[in-house]
């Protein structure tokens, strides 16, 4: 049966784009905060041109985190966000034809957790991200990413504070993956696992 309401629609429609930047923004986040690590235990007398190779791909991977994060909380009405996502969750007769939708498309909802447990837990991550933050990371994609201004840049976020927004990111992109059972391979562990393989295949390059 074709879904009616159009916020139920948006939802199943955008699930899995949702997710693919999700994987992309953990993929640089974490290939970053791997890059981080091994920048920050590098002697200062090794500070050669291997060196600025690495500072180079850290901030480039930083900068890509960054505007994917931007993308993903976008509080504007027309685009595809977890933010726009949210306000339609918001709406109890979004969520009962959300999970209609979902009953017609793969049956009764038997297995724990229950796609009612997970749009609360949707919700209550979604309440989680720290907006000041979240602010401060707006104005450096706007000032110092997607456009070159005249204004000088006064606000942007940490590299911790940007760790915290993309590991929210995480959870709300596994949450609506469980939640609309997608097959895209998307798991809590990713941004782990690329922060890993940054320091592996760092390792493996760096100079004796």
């Amino acid at each position: 049966m074709p879904v009616t309401d159009p916020d139920v629609e948006f939802i199943l429609e955008n699930a899995d784009r949702l997710l693919t930047v999700t994987f992309r923004c953990l993929m640089s986040f974490g290939l970053a905060d791997g890059l981080n690590d091994r920048l920050l235990a590098t002697p200062a007398d090794r500070r050669d041109d291997w060196h600025q190779a690495v500072v180079g791909f850290h901030r480039d991977t930083v900068l890509m985190a960054a505007l994917r994060a931007a993308i993903l909380l976008d509080a504007n009405d027309r685009a595809v966000s977890f933010q726009t996502v949210y306000h339609r969750l918001k709406k109890p007769d979004v969520q009962a034809g959300l999970l209609q939708a979902l009953e017609e498309r793969h049956g009764h909802d038997v297995i724990p957790p229950l796609r009612t447990e997970l749009i609360e837990e949707f919700r209550e991550t979604y309440n989680k991200i720290d907006w000041n933050a979240h602010g401060r990371l707006k104005s450096f994609r706007n000032h110092g990413i997607a456009h070159l201004t005249p204004e000088k840049m006064f606000n942007s976020v940490t590299f911790s504070e940007m760790r915290t927004l993309v590991e929210v990111i995480s959870h709300l992109a596994v949450t609506l993956r469980n939640l609309c059972q997608s097959q895209f391979a998307l798991h809590a562990d990713m941004l782990e696992e690329y922060r890993d393989l940054a320091k592996k295949a760092i390792n493996k390059i760096s100079p004796a």
